[in-house]
């Protein structure tokens, strides 16, 4: 198990060590979150380090349906986000949304939806696909279509669906299925912050396609911000 360093604003810091959970991430943030009137809002500020991994390269089973004869693995870009319902919170409906396959990948590389949320599957390139996952949140395999047919899958557990085309074997994706809208894509330089949390103790998970996914506590001040550093 690795060290988790986690320390909230004015209070001493405190080292944690996190379990591992299973391998599993934000393509739109969740809309409009509304706290109780009157809620005192803090936030978390938060940075991952990633254990460095070699670029893998796939061999392509159909040349003629995707291009070359090999092609580098998707990248999925980490999630932070709270698990579980937040109390006084909620997030307005938005426009629906969609995983499409375009130029041999999934567009948006990782997409972050509320539990019970319909997802299209639009095919925007001109071979076919086959999009399914394995994964015990939501196991699905919508067989292969062709350019401007589209697929709907409706993703009624939380949790962290992981998404792959059956033809073109590099590509991948990730659906994070949460009950609250606080959650935020880990940036290139590792940063994520997630802002509007009622203050309180909340248990926070990082998940990353390839290193799999790390839960910690944290107690978010009724103003600042809870401090996390996070090595998957």
């Amino acid at each position: 198990m690795l060290p988790i360093r986690l320390a909230a604003a004015g209070t001493a810091a405190l080292l944690l060590t996190a379990a591992s959970a299973n391998r599993f991430a934000s393509a739109p943030r969740a809309a409009d979150v509304r706290p109780s009137p009157g809620a005192a809002l803090g936030s978390i500020e938060g940075h991952v380090t990633l254990s460095r991994a070699a670029p893998r390269r796939v061999a392509n089973r159909y040349p003629g349906e995707g291009g070359g004869a090999a092609h580098q693995v998707g990248n999925v870009p980490p999630v932070a986000y709270i698990v579980g319902p937040v109390a006084g919170s909620r997030a307005a409906a938005g426009e629906r949304p969609r995983l499409s396959q375009q130029d041999t990948s999934f567009r948006p590389a990782v997409l972050v939806v509320p539990v019970g949320t319909s997802v299209d599957f639009p095919n925007r390139d001109p071979f076919f696909h086959n999009v399914f996952s394995y994964s015990s949140t939501k196991r699905f395999d919508l067989g292969r279509y062709p350019r401007g047919e589209s697929r709907t899958v409706v993703f009624d557990k939380p949790g962290v669906v992981k998404v792959y085309c059956e033809i073109h074997q590099w590509m991948r994706t990730a659906v994070v299925v949460v009950e609250n809208p606080f959650h935020d894509q880990v940036a290139a330089d590792g940063r994520f912050s997630i802002t509007g949390v009622p203050a309180g103790r909340y248990r926070l998970a990082v998940f990353d396609f390839d290193r799999g996914q790390r839960i910690v506590d944290v107690t978010v001040p009724a103003s600042g911000a809870a401090r996390v550093d996070v090595t998957l």
